[in-house]
């Protein structure tokens, strides 16, 4: 009975993973409110919250290790973190609905993906602030602190938003 009901959770997590909170791959959902209250420590000792990162765009990337959409999306962001991403954009990872272990693990197995700042989001509180229900989440910040976007699954960046984006801070 257990390993039917350990079997049924991980039929749905992988649901959400793929399909999102309306089952909707790739959904885009833009809104212009503040970002939420927040502080976050990466594996590295660095401190994060809402008000450190004012001054500079940021990309907030929340996934869990058992998501195999996020296995595929993260290295296609580690490659745009060091080749394209303009200088001012700030990227951070946020391990997120897993266990810390199983992030660290996965963070040092793939070095070359994880080249940003990743953290985990203890009790999924700031996932939760920030009303991510599925994996991967990407959140886009302006310099000003507020949500510019937030995409949910793959092809963040692809997305003609995000790609807009990128265009105004590359002059």
């Amino acid at each position: 009975m257990r390993q039917v009901r350990t079997g049924l959770l991980m039929l749905a997590l992988a649901w959400l993973c793929l399909m999102g909170p309306r089952g909707v791959a790739g959904e885009v959902v833009v809104s212009g409110a503040p970002a939420p209250t927040f502080e976050l420590v990466t594996f590295s000792g660095e401190a994060y919250s809402k008000d450190s990162l004012k001054g500079r765009p940021t990309l907030l990337v929340f996934w869990a290790s058992w998501c195999p959409v996020c296995q595929k999306e993260l290295p296609v962001l580690g490659r745009f973190y060091s080749k394209d991403k303009p200088a001012q954009l700030r990227v951070i990872s946020i391990g997120f609905s897993d266990l810390r272990g199983n992030i660290e693990r996965y963070v040092k197995v793939h070095p070359d993906t994880f080249v940003f700042p990743t953290a985990f989001d203890i009790d999924n509180d700031v996932a939760q602030a920030f009303k991510v229900t599925a994996t991967p989440t990407i959140v886009l910040l302006d310099a000003h602190g507020n949500i510019v976007l937030v995409h949910r699954g793959a092809g963040v960046l692809q997305n003609p938003q995000f790609r807009e984006f990128l265009a105004t801070m590359k002059g």
